[in-house]
């Protein structure tokens, strides 16, 4: 299994592929139909506005990585 990534405010750092219990559907629409994995889920980034702008400005090689923002998945004072 793979080790958990926090930033450094304690935020777990997800892949687009990752999949989370804590999962929620977020308010866009998806052309692709729901599914369970983290890039399209309401607490993760990829869908803002702002990260899509980033991604188009950078190059797209290898994985997508954004931010969880679920309070219920941030790094606990007891788990670094």
């Amino acid at each position: 299994m793979e080790q958990c990534s926090y930033n450094g405010d304690g935020f777990r750092i997800v892949s687009e592929s990752d999949q989370c219990p804590l999962w929620e559907k977020g308010s866009l629409p998806c052309r692709f139909g729901w599914t369970k994995d983290c890039f399209f889920c309401r607490f993760s980034n990829f869908r803002t506005s702002e990260y899509r702008e980033r991604m188009e400005a950078e190059s797209r090689t290898g994985k997508l990585y954004s931010i969880c923002r679920n309070e219920k998945n941030k790094r606990s004072d007891t788990d670094s």
